[in-house]
Parts: C-alpha cells; structure tokens; sequence
C-alpha cells in the first residue's frame, strides 16, 4: 500500500513473508520511493508475525520523508546560541516562503551543522496572491509548524528525489522539499458518477471543529481576535497559546512593547483561524474504466470537479491517493476534500 497526500505525510505499508530477506534489504531509516512517482518515504517499522502453521510474515511500514520532521522543534537553532529564550520570528512574507525558511533554517541552515540533513533542501514553486504578513512561531516540532502556516493559504508539501530527468522543481543533487499548490483542473477533469467514473462514493458536512474567534493568553497579555460579523449564537471561541510571545520579558511589556506584542497575538489568533475550516471527508472510488488516470491526468493537490448526487459540491480537492498492490491485482482510490480544508 503506498499512500501520497497533500498536506499531512503520505505512508506505506509492505507485506511479505520472512523469507523474502526485506528485514535486512530494508532496515529502520532506508529511503524509498517506486518506479511510477518520485515521492520520497522512509522506513519507520518493521513488524514480525509469527504462526506456527506458515511462513512467519514482516510488515514494513513508514511516512514521507517530511515526516521526520518531527524530530525538529522551532527554534532549536536560537537554543544553540544562547541560553535565552528567543522568539523564532518570521518575517513578512507569503506562506509559502515562510515555509521554505522554517524549514531550511531546521534542516540546510542550522547553526550546528550536524543538525543539518545533507542533500535535502525545501523550496516553493507557488505563484501568485496570498497571505503576506510576519509571524511570531511558538516552539513545536517543525512538522506541526509548517502544517499550520500552509494551511493558511491552502498549500500542499511533497518530496521530490534527485534525478536527472528534468522533472519539475526537481534536482539532480538534491531531493527537493517543494511547498506547493496543486494545478487547477476543474475544467478537464471531471468525475462523474453518471458517467461511471466512481464506483462508491462516502460524504460527511460538518462544522462541530470550525472556530471564528480566537482567545491569545500569554503570560502577562491576552487578546481576542475576532471574525468579522461573528457575533452572539453563532460566536465559538478557541484558545490559542501566545506564552511564547510575551514570556521573553521578565515583567508585563508596555509602551512600544506592549503594542508588539498585541500584533503578534492578532496574527497567531488569525492564523489559528484561518487553518481552521468546514470539514469534508469524501471518499470516491475509481471505476477500473474511469477516464482518468493517476499521475497522468491529476495528482494529489489538484482541483477537480465532482459531478455526483449533491450538487452543492461542485469543486474538490485531491487530498489523498492510495494505490494497494496485492495477489488480487491493482487498486486505487482518491480522497477528495473541498478546498481549503
């Protein structure tokens, strides 16, 4: 089973018998990808299941190379210069940039080298309008970090390994990190279930987790940023932690201080807000005559048009594909979400 997904890690899944020697061919930390994508995964675990009637049996599963960033947090790079707390700040700019830049300051650009991963860089192929402003980044694992401030414009993160075929914001030396947005195909790609493009279909609206006012404490200020025209019934509030913004000083900040950082609370009210939206869980299977194909007419982070039973959904997002290889043959499914999500 090998998953690819927009946003958050893709993941794999190999099944074998022992005897096949995979434990050894692929140990803890190997990279991998396969012949028909240039994702990048990494192995995570190796599982065995012993049975006294058969071949005892490995299950090898792991994320996308993205995933290690977990073992990153914001702002360990200041943590090496000074015993100070510092805030990571991140200057005005697109989301997509700013990305790239807490990223590589983590991985190619960290103040002790041996915090660097060699020939691994992150960059953007995003063009276009969005989010312009700075940021004020609380210390978390940089994979939860850059979930966040993509999701204010509603950007997607894949790998890329070095080759020599000329692909698309890919390298010859480096495997590439790309921040990106996926290609609006909503006029050449529609699946319809009239047409028989899907076999099953799943849907679920909900707006339980959607918030539209956003309470900062830190810890000597707090600050409310609200929604526009968000008020009485239809008001839901949610805490955002901003200890990290006021906790530099050693008493309440005022003045030109204070002003600081009150702006700094609004932008992470905003952006906690904003990385929030109506959930949208779709699953469709593909017809095995579908007249579409994975990776050759869409891919994971594309728009599509949905012409199915409800007609309020129109355009979706590809979030998600799984391709499961088994004794039964090739099957592949998408997950479609609406934007934004």
């Amino acid at each position: 089973m090998w998953a690819e997904r927009y946003r958050v890690p893709g993941e794999f899944e190999i099944i074998a018998p022992l005897s096949t020697d995979l434990m050894n061919f692929l140990p803890i930390g190997t990279l991998i990808s396969h012949v028909d994508t240039y994702e990048v995964m990494i192995v995570e675990n190796q599982e065995i299941t012993e049975d006294s009637k058969g071949d005892p049996t490995i299950k090898i599963t792991g994320r996308s190379l993205e995933a290690y960033f977990d073992n990153r947090i914001v702002g360990m790079n200041l943590a090496r210069q000074s015993s100070t707390i510092a805030e990571y700040i991140l200057l005005s700019d697109s989301t997509w940039n700013q990305t790239v830049k807490v990223i590589n300051d983590h991985i190619g650009n960290a103040t002790n080298v041996d915090d660097n991963i060699p020939n691994v860089v992150a960059v953007a192929s995003v063009t276009g309008t969005g989010t312009f402003e700075q940021r004020s980044i609380k210390h978390m694992p940089l994979s939860q970090a850059i979930l966040e401030i993509m999701a204010i414009d509603d950007l997607g993160v894949k790998t890329i390994r070095r080759n020599t075929f000329g692909v698309p914001n890919g390298s010859t030396t480096n495997t590439n990190v790309v921040i990106y947005r996926g290609v609006d195909r909503t006029a050449s790609v529609i699946f319809s279930w009239k047409a028989g493009d899907l076999t099953a279909a799943e849907y679920l609206f909900s707006d339980k987790n959607m918030k539209n006012s956003a309470v900062v404490i830190g810890r000597y200020i707090n600050t409310v940023y609200d929604t526009t025209g968000v008020t009485k019934y239809s008001r839901r509030s949610v805490i955002v932690d901003g200890g990290d913004i006021d906790g530099i000083y050693n008493a309440p900040p005022t003045g030109a201080q204070l002003t600081d950082v009150i702006n700094k609370m609004q932008v992470r009210g905003k952006q906690e807000l904003e990385s929030q939206n109506l959930v949208t869980i779709t699953r469709a299977d593909l017809a095995d005559i579908s007249r579409y194909q994975y990776r050759k007419d869409f891919d994971v982070g594309d728009l599509i048009s949905l012409d199915s039973n409800y007609g309020r959904i129109s355009t979706m997002r590809i979030t998600e594909y799984v391709e499961i290889m088994d004794e039964n043959g090739e099957t592949g499914h998408p997950t479609l979400s609406l934007p934004g999500v």
